[in-house]
């Protein structure tokens, strides 16, 4: 993986370090480079994103692209559970060119190698969200309780909270 995708990398839950890096092992064997475009984001920074695409009062603003209907507070990526990774085909060593085309071969290739070391896609979902994979469990959408957990303890506390359903996960095995 390259330099920014490891500092993004850094600020996330540890298991979905793991898992993350494992993929991008088996995708780089296969000649798909990965970058984590987004990692942990802060409140601010997650509604920021939501009003890039919604009017002040929340609806939907559809003259705009979309980019989430999550606010600060409602989303995985604001508890480092979550992560949003784009391929490229292109090595190492040139500029990083990012593929959106989900139905590219190498989105395809990235897309399985995440769903392998266990982590949801959000393009399962209703409103799908193509580049987004978190851990498996973690709800969905984070919890009332994760918010408490978080306002008290920051990060630590919330994913202490997890600590039980997370090391139960089946780890990834590197040969």
């Amino acid at each position: 993986m390259d330099e920014i995708s490891e500092k993004r990398l850094a600020l996330c839950h540890p298991l979905l370090r793991e898992k993350v890096e494992a993929a991008a092992t088996l995708c780089e064997a296969q000649g798909v480079y990965i970058r984590v475009v987004s990692g942990l984001r802060t409140y601010e920074e997650q509604d920021q994103l939501f009003f890039s695409c919604h009017h002040s009062d929340g609806t939907r603003d559809f003259t705009k692209p979309w980019k989430t209907n999550a606010r600060g507070g409602w989303s995985n990526h604001n508890f480092g559970m979550a992560v949003d990774v784009a391929p490229s085909m292109h090595g190492k060593d040139v500029p990083f060119n990012p593929d959106w085309d989900v139905v590219h071969p190498a989105f395809q290739i990235m897309i399985r190698e995440l769903k392998s070391q266990g982590l949801v896609w959000g393009g399962d979902w209703k409103q799908r969200d193509d580049d987004h994979f978190q851990l498996a469990d973690v709800e969905v959408t984070p919890t009332t309780e994760n918010r408490i957990l978080f306002a008290k303890g920051g990060l630590p506390a919330v994913w202490a909270s997890y600590r039980d359903d997370l090391s139960r996960m089946p780890r990834t095995e590197m040969a």
